[in-house]
C-alpha cells in the first residue's frame, strides 16, 4: 500500500493539524517546483468541491512516493504552505484552447446559442482534457516537526531546503480547523509569553459567495496579543476602512491582559490613547459603544473644558505659569516657535529651566529666565493664577534701580508717600515679583541694561534670558521676530487652575494600568500636535528616568489615531529629536508601545515603518502609497487586491509571531468585546439599550 504522505502517520501532528481530511480538502497535484514557485494542476471538479480557488489561497503541497513501495525511512516530514499568485500555462494547453475555440466559432456560425458542451460538440474525454488548469503559486515556507522543550510542536522554515523530481507532491486546500491553524500559525521560540485572542476570519477576496456557500469562510484567525504589547504596530487604510475598529479591538484585548497580569501579581500595561474624533470617549453609531464603556474604574479622559465634576474625566491642558510644569511649557512653546528661522529658537529649546538643587547660580538663572518667560505669556494673553507671583533673586543695586527707595523729607516738607514696590523682598535675597508687575520688572531690567548697568547685565548674562528675550521683546538681535505673539494660539492649553503638569498625572496613571483617552475633537490641529509631542517627550523623559536608575520601566502602549495629523516626515527627514521617531527608536528599551493609524504610508517617517512589527492594510485607494508599502515583506504581492478591494474591515495582516501575511475579515468592536473587558476586570456586564418599537 502506498502512503499517502510518506513517514506521517495520521497520529502525527502534521496530519492531525493540516492534512486531516477534515481539514483539508484534495486539489491536485505539483508539476513543477523549484525553490522559490510551484505550478499546480487542478481540475475544475477539484475546484467545485474545494468551494473555489480564490486569488491568495493558502494550499499544501506534499510529497508522495512515486515507485508504489511503502516508504519505511523516509526524508523528513514536512508539508510546503503555497500561495496562489496567479494562473499558470500548462504544455498542452494551446491545443485543449484551439478545439474548444474551433468548437465555439462552429456554433456561432451555426446559429446555436453555446449553453452546454453538448451543443458544442465537444466529447466527454475531451471536456475533461479542457478541465485541467494551472495555478501558479508562490511557496511561503515550510511546516515541519521539531522537538521544543521536550515537547513536539510545528515548526516553520521561511524556504524549502529540498525538492524532487521524482516525487510527486499532493496539493490540498485547508479549510475549517485547518485553515484556521494555518491563519493562526505562531513560529514556536522557547520562553516565548502568548496570549491567543480571535482577531477575525480567514477572507481571500471581496467577493464570498463560493466560501460561504461550502461553509469555508468562518475559518477563525487568532493573535498573540503579547506582540502587540512594547512593540510598534502600524495600521493603514481609507477612512472608513476598518482601522479604527482594529484598533478598539486590539486596545480591549491588551486591556484583557493587562488585567489577567494583574491578577498574577505582575506589573499591568498602561495604555495612552490620542483620540482625534472622541469615538474611544464616546460612544459612536458605527460601534453603538466606546472604549470609555469598560468603565471608570479603569479609564481616565483627558479633555478640553472639563470640569472635574466626574473623578475620571479630567481637564486637558497645563497651568503654563507653574515651575513644576515647565518642561511641558518649554516643549510647547519652543515647538510653536520652531518654524522661525531665528537662532534663539534652538537656544531655548535646549535650555535648562529647572531649578538645579546641587548648583544654586543655575537655579538663580533659571528661576530669572522663568520671569522673562512669564512676562511673555501675559504679553500673550495668558491669565495667571489669582494672587499669582514668583520668587526671584535680585541683588540689592538691581533691586533699588527697580524700585529707588523712598527720599528722605526735607526740612518743612512733608513725607513722601510709599512707593507702589515691583519687588517685594522676603529677606533671603529674593524678591515676590506680582502678576501684575511682571511685564514692567522684565522690561526695566532690559532698559537698565541698555543704559549700561552693571547689575542688569549680570541678572540678564545667561542662554535662559537671552533665549526668552525675543520672545518678550519680538526683537532678535536687529531682526523684528513675532515672539509671543505665536504664544497666543497655545491660550487654549492653559487652565490656570492645573496644578500639576497634566503629563505626569498621565504616567502615573499609565503605570496603575488604567487606559488613558485624550480627547483631542475640540481642539485645532496646531494644537493638538503641540500637546501630544509634549505629552510624549515627557512619558518618554519619565521612562527614561526609570530604565537608567537600573530598574524595568512599566509596560505603556500609545495609541495614535490619524497618525498623519502628528507625523510630520519632512520634519522628521532635518530634525532627528522629533518625539515620534524617539518614540520608534528608543520605545523597546523603554517598554512603550506604538500603534498608529494613517491613510498615508508615505507621510510615515521611514525611521517609525523600519521599527514596525505588526501590520494592519486595509484599503488604500493609490499606487504611490501602495508602492511604499510593498518596500516591506511581501506586500508588494497584495498591491492590486489592496487598490481594488474596497470591503471595511478587510485587511491583510502581519504580526511579529506570525511569519507571512493572512488576508482577515476583523471582527466588528461591539458591545460583546466590552463586556469580554469587563468580564476580565471584574465589572458586569452592559445591557444593550432597548431597540425602539415601531408605531403600527
Amino acid at each position: 500500500m502506498v502512503e499517502l504522505v510518506p513517514g506521517v502517520g495520521r497520529g502525527s501532528l502534521l496530519q492531525r493539524e493540516l492534512l486531516d481530511p477534515s481539514r483539508a480538502v484534495e486539489v491536485g497535484g505539483v508539476y513543477r517546483l523549484d525553490y522559490e514557485r510551484a505550478l499546480v494542476l487542478t481540475a475544475d471538479k477539484w475546484k467545485a468541491d474545494a468551494g473555489g480557488i480564490p486569488p491568495f489561497c493558502f494550499l499544501l503541497a506534499t510529497a508522495r512516493d512515486i515507485s508504489g513501495r511503502k516508504v519505511s525511512d523516509p526524508d523528513d516530514d514536512e508539508v510546503l504552505l503555497l500561495r496562489v499568485e496567479g494562473v499558470a500555462n500548462l504544455a498542452m494547453e494551446r491545443d485543449l484552447l484551439s478545439v474548444r475555440e474551433e468548437a465555439l466559432r462552429q456554433a456561432l456560425v451555426g446559429g446555436r446559442i453555446p449553453t452546454t458542451d453538448d451543443v458544442l460538440g465537444i466529447d466527454p474525454y475531451t471536456k475533461e482534457r479542457i478541465s485541467f488548469t494551472g495555478l501558479d503559486c508562490r511557496i511561503l515556507g515550510t511546516f515541519y516537526e521539531e522537538q521544543l522543550d521536550g515537547e513536539m510542536v510545528l515548526d516553520w522554515g521561511h524556504d524549502v531546503d529540498n525538492f524532487y523530481a521524482t516525487a510527486t507532491y499532493r496539493v490540498y486546500k485547508p479549510i475549517g480547523d485547518g485553515l484556521s491553524s494555518i491563519a493562526s500559525y505562531l513560529k514556536p521560540v522557547a520562553d516565548q509569553s502568548v496570549q491567543r485572542v480571535r482577531i477575525g476570519v480567514v477572507r481571500y477576496s471581496s467577493t464570498r459567495r463560493r466560501a460561504r456557500a461550502a461553509g469555508h469562510a468562518d475559518a477563525a484567525v487568532e493573535i498573540n496579543v503579547e506582540d502587540f504589547v512594547g512593540q510598534k504596530t502600524g495600521m493603514f487604510g481609507m477612512t472608513r476602512m476598518g482601522k479604527s475598529n482594529t484598533m478598539k479591538t486590539v486596545t480591549a484585548r491588551v486591556f484583557m491582559v493587562s488585567e489577567r497580569r494583574r491578577r498574577m501579581g505582575e506589573a499591568p500595561i498602561g495604555q495612552l490613547i490620542f483620540d482625534p474624533q472622541g469615538e474611544y470617549a464616546n460612544p459612536n453609531t458605527q460601534d453603538g459603544t466606546e472604549i470609555a464603556a469598560i468603565g471608570p474604574n479603569h479609564v481616565s479622559i483627558y479633555k478640553f473644558g472639563a470640569d472635574g465634576s466626574q473623578s475620571h474625566v479630567r481637564p486637558l491642558g497645563i497651568n503654563f505659569f507653574d515651575p513644576q510644569q515647565i518642561g511641558a511649557v518649554q516643549a510647547m512653546v519652543a515647538g510653536e516657535l520652531a518654524d522661525s528661522s531665528s537662532g534663539y529658537v534652538q537656544d531655548f529649546a535646549q535650555a535648562s529651566f529647572e531649578d538645579d538643587r546641587s548648583d544654586r547660580r543655575a537655579t538663580a538663572y533659571a528661576q530669572r529666565g522663568r520671569l522673562a518667560l512669564y512676562a511673555s505669556l501675559l504679553k500673550a494673553g495668558f491669565k495667571p493664577p489669582t494672587g499669582y507671583s514668583v520668587l526671584v533673586p535680585v541683588k540689592k543695586e538691581l533691586r533699588e534701580a527697580i524700585d529707588p527707595p523712598k527720599p528722605a523729607p526735607s526740612d518743612g516738607e512733608e513725607e513722601a508717600k510709599e512707593p507702589l514696590l515691583r519687588l517685594l523682598p522676603n529677606g533671603n535675597g529674593m524678591c515676590a515679583i506680582r502678576a501684575e508687575n511682571m511685564i514692567e520688572v522684565v522690561q526695566k531690567v532690559i532698559d537698565l541694561r541698555e543704559a549700561g548697568s552693571v547689575a542688569a547685565k549680570e541678572f540678564t548674562d545667561d542662554v535662559r534670558w537671552q533665549s526668552t528675550e525675543p520672545i518678550f521683546t519680538g526683537q532678535s538681535l536687529s531682526s523684528r521676530v513675532r515672539g509671543y505673539r505665536n504664544l497666543i494660539k497655545l491660550n487654549r492649553f492653559h487652565n490656570e487652575n492645573t496644578k500639576r503638569d497634566v503629563a505626569d498625572e498621565i504616567h502615573e496613571d499609565l503605570v496603575a494600568g488604567r487606559v488613558i483617552i485624550v480627547d483631542l475633537h475640540l481642539g485645532a490641529e496646531a494644537v493638538i500636535k503641540r500637546l501630544s509631542e509634549a505629552i510624549v517627550y515627557r512619558l518618554i523623559a519619565k521612562q527614561t528616568e526609570i530604565f537608567t536608575s537600573g530598574t524595568k520601566p512599566p509596560s505603556i502602549q500609545v495609541v495614535v489615531e490619524e497618525a498623519h495629523n502628528l507625523f510630520d516626515r519632512r520634519k522628521f527627514d532635518k530634525d532627528r529629536s522629533d518625539p515620534w521617531v524617539d518614540l520608534a527608536k528608543e520605545a523597546a528599551k523603554l517598554n512603550i508601545g506604538l500603534v498608529y493609524a494613517t491613510q498615508e504610508v508615505t507621510g510615515v517617517a521611514h525611521e517609525v515603518l523600519a521599527n514596525t512589527k505588526n501590520w494592519v492594510v486595509a484599503h488604500l485607494n493609490n499606487t504611490r502609497e501602495v508602492q511604499e508599502l510593498s518596500r516591506f515583506y511581501d506586500f508588494a504581492a497584495h498591491a492590486d487586491s489592496i487598490i481594488k478591494a474596497e470591503d471595511k474591515g478587510y485587511v491583510r495582516l502581519k504580526t511579529m509571531s506570525s511569519p507571512f501575511i493572512v488576508p482577515v475579515q476583523i471582527d466588528r468592536y461591539g458591545l460583546e468585546v466590552v463586556n469580554e473587558a469587563r468580564a476580565v476586570a471584574g465589572e458586569s456586564a452592559l445591557v444593550p439599550p432597548p431597540t425602539q418599537g415601531t408605531l403600527l
